[in-house]
């Protein structure tokens, strides 16, 4: 029997540059700490092998901090650890991988060609390549065979960075029909971070840590058992938090603080607590004199850890009324009446903010945008 615990797409050193520095800060060290509560599962579930495909790190460039991390808890893993160095990380001459920092259990591909790394006292073969810059237009793989080897192992793994979702992609496209033909017992590939389902023996691990908010929901890494021909596998979450998008009507809405208690009354109902990163549209249409304050919406957001807010609110108007005003209240609706109709999403929203603004100045209230 063999255990493996895939991961990959861990982006270590990660920006985090959609939030604020404070609570970048705060997720770059919860990536860290995904990183190490990874490494204590596989010694606890007894793994046989860390197989990390790609992109361990956001960029070429390493903190001291994350490199002290990385060589620690590899050192203690008990098990060796395999790395092919995505397009993020790439092999470069003067990079960390070049630079045998690492503790012997680690293995890393260097070369963007097909190779691999045997280890006979758990009769596997593990196949890989690596980036050596930051594209590779094909992939490996094409005729290539389990079988090309000299050797016979029970297992032949393959880790390795690369996309399955575009035959046009620049980061190694991958071809399903070249895994199939390829042959290994399982596939544990990264690149993709939201991965669809392929096959038992075909997988991406998806990203460790969701970073932003196309990358929605739990995240994690596979641990895969296979015992002779058969396979299993799951997924294990390490995440700390999790990204969400949502939508909320607020019809009627005249005020931010009427807003910020449908927000809580929401959140309360959908279920998000302080692991949720939420970002939240609000659509529906509001008194037009009422702007929308994202500001104090945001701050000190209801349960969640961190509240980003999309207006997408439109003013709830009499236009005829508006249209027939002689005063300048009638005369500024009817220069952006054209552009409040328009078929261009963008226009309309740019006009609809406008009007709002506008007719609150007229109004003698502060304009907040």
């Amino acid at each position: 029997m063999l255990k493996i615990l895939h991961t990959g797409d861990v982006h270590l050193d990660s920006p985090f540059s959609g939030l604020d520095p404070v609570t970048a800060e705060v997720r770059r060290n919860e990536l860290r700490a995904a990183f190490t509560s990874l490494f204590h599962f596989a010694k606890v579930e007894k793994a046989d092998m860390i197989l990390i495909a790609g992109d361990l790190f956001d960029s070429e460039f390493v903190t001291r901090e994350t490199l002290a991390l990385i060589t620690r808890e590899a050192a203690g893993a008990g098990c060796p650890v395999v790395i092919s160095p995505g397009n993020h990380d790439s092999v470069s001459t003067s990079g960390v991988w070049r630079r045998g920092v690492f503790p012997d259990n680690v293995y890393i591909f260097t070369e963007d060609s097909l190779s691999y790394f045997d280890f006979p006292e758990l009769d596997v073969r593990v196949w890989g390549w690596a980036f050596t810059s930051k594209t590779m237009e094909t992939c490996p793989l094409e005729g290539k065979s389990v079988s090309d080897g000299d050797g016979n192992f029970k297992y032949n793994i393959l880790c390795a960075h690369g996309d399955l979702t575009s035959r046009s992609s620049t980061s190694c496209p991958v071809k399903l029909s070249q895994l199939e033909a390829f042959g290994a017992d399982y596939a544990a590939l990264g690149h993709v971070h939201n991965p669809a389902s392929y096959s038992d023996r075909i997988a991406y691990s998806g990203c460790l840590e969701g970073r932003s908010f196309d990358e929605t929901g739990h995240k994690g890494a596979i641990f895969v058992t296979l015992d002779g021909k058969s396979i299993s596998s799951r997924k294990v979450r390490f995440s700390r938090r999790r990204y969400e998008n949502d939508e909320l009507r607020v019809d009627g809405a005249a005020s931010n603080g009427e807003l910020k208690e449908r927000i809580t009354a929401y959140v309360t109902e959908k279920h998000y607590g302080d692991d949720t990163v939420l970002r939240l549209t609000l659509k529906g249409e509001v008194d037009p004199s009422f702007t929308v304050n994202r500001h104090f919406l945001e701050t000190d957001p209801p349960r969640v850890f961190s509240l980003k807010i999309e207006d997408k609110t439109s003013p709830m108007l009499d236009a005829e009324s508006l249209r027939r005003d002689p005063t300048v209240r009638g005369e500024f609706y009817r220069l952006l009446e054209g552009s409040l109709t328009s078929e261009d999403e963008r226009t309309r929203e740019i006009a609809s903010a406008a009007l709002r603004a506008g007719l609150s100045a007229l109004a003698g209230e502060s304009v907040v945008m």
